[in-house]
């Protein structure tokens, strides 16, 4: 991935570097007693990176752009020379509720507290163009209701607009809310060519997260080009187009992935609004990213190193000179893998994510309240992921050192391999036409699809762990209440609202909308019409209709699924639970503790760990010496299950003689091994004895418990 000389190093330095690292390697081998080496500590991730346990400077030998400085071309470093010593990045933190005054009280008291910027999304309904009353369920939803020119308003009350940076996500379409933004920014007399931020649209990202748009996209380019265009003149300070990626990453996806679609949308952009009269340089200008930040701490890090390594290829394939383009890059902690179970963990996960993106250069960033999971946060969750900005900037100084990710051996060697698999999965995408192209064919889809099959079978086995869900679960935890923004009650209220609005405003904005129907095709006049519209009363649903008069969407694509990691473990923690509301406990678990301690013990913790993550209580109280003893007290205790703890060596005796005592007094009882038969025929032997299933590091977690609910008619 190269854009600029490689980095010269003395040979007698990587000399140095690669004899101390063969004297290293042969000491650890001959600890590893015949293990492989690359089986044992190399670790393979799911962007297909072989992680290695030590880096050095012959890793980095060649590498292009070592030696470029931060806010110089190809902004491996970032793009501001001082870093944040320059410009502190944006503490734009959403703010979860889908009512104006609840969103205003919230942002007044924050921005009070040490928050820096605005932070607006619209709700589903707000980005399709649709108002209250045309999609109920969508109102509120991930993001703030607003409907016309009262509710924004209502939103910003009291918040200077000037002086603080505003970030607002329109969706399908920018132009209702732009001309909502306009309108009220005549109306306060503020100039908006002072505002600073964004006001994007990102027709693309909303047709792969929702598979379809409310209107065909070569008309939302349209609108696109013409905020672009009466933006470039009268709010030059505003972003407009938006490519947001976080789609990928929440729908199970890798970095790899993040990069590559992000890429290729923002390319996209480039090509449909050239083909409207911008060039590449006032679209690049007017771009900005999101990414979603993950659990990997360094791969996430990478990341934006990397990115900024492509958008500058990409950009000067379309002419542009090296120093025209920076990218803005916003980030939010992701959702993927954030938890309802043991929730104050999120806390945790959170805090390393904002790391790994202030480290990577972000120019804004949004931490999620750790409660995020359960709906509209609190103020205490709000202060939480506030102070986490505070704590990085103020108290750990990560503002002093300038790209401090800069020169890791690591880092740098990650980021290089980040941005040639990137590069090359979005040639691929190239190759099929462009990234509305394969959106349509389901190539992105299937790839992320894919990429969550193998993430979730390793959560299944554990091989990746989530604290206090399929790892140390807290069974006595008690799950904090939902506060859904979005609900019936809600919806019907803001519909009736906006209704009584709506019929109070006609006879004043029909002449405005008619002027949108005759379809100027004069971005300035046009937009201008929506801005005099609005300042009348109309609607986001209004405005749209009229702009859109006679379109069709296009056909849907296959949308991608948001998950999140927890998600099939909190649903066996849940069935548990009924279970527990219905009977008066939870599923039981009877484990025969065989012989002394140092003969049961692991495998005893082991089985409570187990099932514990789906809800079980273990019943294990004391030890037995013979296994029809501890088969008889395995039928009295009333348990569903049974499982036998012990170790190999002891099986052969124990095992036979458990199993069939368990199965003759009581047949239905499940009976199960802790741990895995040596050989299928050991195994075959333990099946005809009576056992039904073995647990074990390599079995299905998930799946197992998941069958074992069904048979107790729990799930």
């Amino acid at each position: 991935m190269s854009t600029t000389d490689t980095q010269s190093v003395p040979q007698a330095s990587l000399d140095a570097a690669r004899a101390a690292y063969a004297g290293w390697r042969k000491v650890v081998e001959a600890e590893l007693k015949g293990v492989p080496f690359e089986k044992k500590l190399v670790t393979r991730t799911a962007e297909g990176i072989a992680l290695q346990p030590v880096y050095t400077r012959a890793d980095t030998a060649g590498l292009p752009n070592l030696d470029s400085a931060p806010g110089a071309a190809p902004f491996l470093r970032g793009a501001s020379r001082k870093g944040y010593h320059e410009a502190l990045w944006a503490f734009a933190q959403e703010l979860g509720f889908g009512g104006a005054a609840e969103f205003n009280a919230a942002l007044l008291s924050d921005l009070q507290r040490g928050q820096n910027s605005v932070a607006l999304s619209l709700d589903r309904a707000g980005r399709a163009g649709l108002d209250p009353d045309a999609a109920a369920a969508d109102v509120g939803a991930d993001g703030l209701s607003v409907a016309d020119l009262a509710d924004l308003s209502a939103a910003l009350d009291k918040v200077e607009l000037t002086a603080v940076p505003v970030h607002i996500r329109a969706g399908a379409t920018a132009l209702p809310l732009a001309g909502l933004l306009a309108a009220l920014a005549q109306k306060r007399g503020i100039d908006l060519g002072k505002i600073n931020g964004s006001l994007t649209a990102d027709p693309l990202g909303e047709l792969a997260a929702r598979g379809a748009l409310p209107a065909g996209i070569d008309a939302l380019y349209d609108d696109l080009a013409v905020w672009t265009t009466w933006a470039e003149k009268n709010a030059p300070g505003l972003a407009t187009v938006g490519v947001d990626a976080s789609v990928w990453l929440d729908g199970g996806g890798n970095a790899v992935q993040d990069l590559a679609f992000a890429l290729a949308a923002g390319v996209e952009y480039v090509r449909a609004l050239g083909r409207r009269g911008l060039t590449p340089a006032q679209v690049a200008s007017r771009l900005r990213f999101t990414f979603a930040v993950g659990p990997q701490f360094f791969m996430e890090t990478a990341k934006f190193r990397a990115f900024r390594l492509l958008w500058t290829r990409a950009a000067t394939a379309f002419g542009l000179e090296p120093g025209q383009t920076p990218v803005k890059l916003h980030a939010r902690t992701a959702r993927w893998n954030k938890t309802v179970l043991d929730i104050n963990v999120n806390m945790l996960r959170t805090t390393t994510e904002a790391l790994s993106a202030v480290l990577g250069g972000v120019d804004s960033l949004h931490i999620a309240p750790y409660d995020e999971v359960m709906g509209a946060p609190d103020e205490f969750s709000r202060r939480i992921s506030r102070n986490i900005h505070t704590l990085l900037s103020e108290e750990f100084h990560f503002t002093a050192p300038n790209d401090p990710a800069g020169g890791s051996f690591y880092i740098e060697k990650l980021t290089d391999e980040l941005a040639r698999k990137a590069w090359s999965l979005f040639q691929e995408v190239e190759k099929q036409g462009g990234f509305l192209a394969a959106l349509k064919a389901g190539f992105p889809q299937a790839q992320v699809a894919e990429t969550a099959k193998g993430k979730f079978d390793g959560l299944d086995k554990r091989r990746i762990g989530l604290v206090g869900t399929n790892l140390f679960p807290n069974l006595k935890e008690k799950t904090p209440p939902a506060r859904p923004s979005a609900t019936p009650e809600f919806a019907a209220a803001r519909a009736q609202a906006v209704k009584a609005r709506r019929s109070a405003t006609m006879t004043l904005r029909l002449k405005f909308t008619n002027f949108i129907l005759e379809k100027t095709h004069h971005a300035e006049k046009e937009f201008d019409a929506a801005v005099h519209a609005a300042a009348q009363g109309a609607t986001i649903g209004q405005l749209f209709a009229a702009i859109h008069s006679g379109g069709q969407p296009d056909a849907a694509v296959t949308p991608v699924t948001p998950h999140r990691a927890s998600e099939g473990y909190e649903a066996l923690r849940a069935a548990s639970a009924a279970y527990a509301a219905k009977h008066g406990a939870r599923p039981k678990v009877f484990v025969a503790k065989m012989g002394p301690v140092l003969q049961h013990k692991a495998r005893t913790d082991f089985t409570a760990g187990f099932f514990a993550t789906g809800g079980f209580e273990m019943i294990a109280k004391e030890a037995f010496e013979t296994a029809e003893a501890a088969a008889q007290a395995a039928v009295a205790s009333g348990a569903p299950i049974a499982v036998l703890a012990s170790t190999d060596d002891t099986y052969p005796v124990l095992a036979p003689a458990f199993a069939k005592a368990v199965k003759a007094a009581k047949p239905a009882v499940k009976v199960i091994l802790a741990g895995a038969p040596a050989d299928d025929a050991l195994m075959a032997a333990y099946k005809e004895a009576g056992f039904d299933d073995f647990i074990h590091i390599r079995a299905n977690v998930r799946g197992m418990l998941a069958t074992f609910l069904k048979q107790l008619g729990a799930l």
